[in-house]
C-alpha cells in the first residue's frame, strides 16, 4: 500500500507539473508515472487473484494493495485528463476516460466509475447518471 500511496503522489505531482508548463517532457513524466501506476495495478490484481484462487490468508492484504493501487491509478489519471481537456485534447481526455471504466470493473471501484462517469457527462455536455 505505501507502493500505491508514493506512486500516486509521484503522479499527481509530475500531473501538476505538467498542468503548469504544458511542455512535452512534463507529460512524459506523467505518462511515464501513470504507466508505473498501472503495471502496479496489475501485479496487484494478479497477487489479489492468486490469494482468492488459493484461499490464502494474504487476501485482506491483497484486496487492499489493489484498491489502493487502482485508486491512485484513477485519481491521477482523472487528473490528467482534466488538464488534457483543459487544454483542448477533449479526444484524448474521452479516450483515456473510457480506457479508464474498462480497466477498473472490480467491485471495488463503484465510486472511483461514478467520477469518470460524472467525467466524461461533462465532457460531452450531457447530464450525468
Amino acid at each position: 500500500m505505501h507502493e500505491a500511496s508514493a506512486l500516486g503522489a509521484a503522479c499527481n505531482q509530475a500531473t501538476a507539473q505538467f498542468a503548469v508548463t504544458l511542455t512535452p517532457e512534463a507529460r512524459r513524466e506523467v505518462l511515464s508515472q501513470l504507466k508505473a501506476l498501472n503495471d502496479a495495478l496489475i501485479e496487484t490484481a494478479g497477487y489479489e487473484s492468486e490469494a482468492r484462487r488459493t484461499n490464502s490468508v494474504d487476501l485482506i492484504d491483497a484486496n487492499r494493495a489493489f484498491l489502493e493501487t487502482g485508486r491512485a491509478w484513477g485519481g491521477c489519471s482523472l487528473e490528467y485528463n482534466k488538464v488534457l481537456v483543459a487544454i483542448g485534447e477533449r479526444d484524448a481526455a474521452r479516450h483515456n476516460y473510457q480506457g479508464l471504466m474498462s480497466r477498473l470493473t472490480a467491485p471495488q471501484f463503484v465510486a472511483e466509475r461514478r467520477q469518470i462517469q460524472l467525467a466524461l457527462d461533462e465532457l460531452d455536455g450531457a447530464k450525468s447518471r
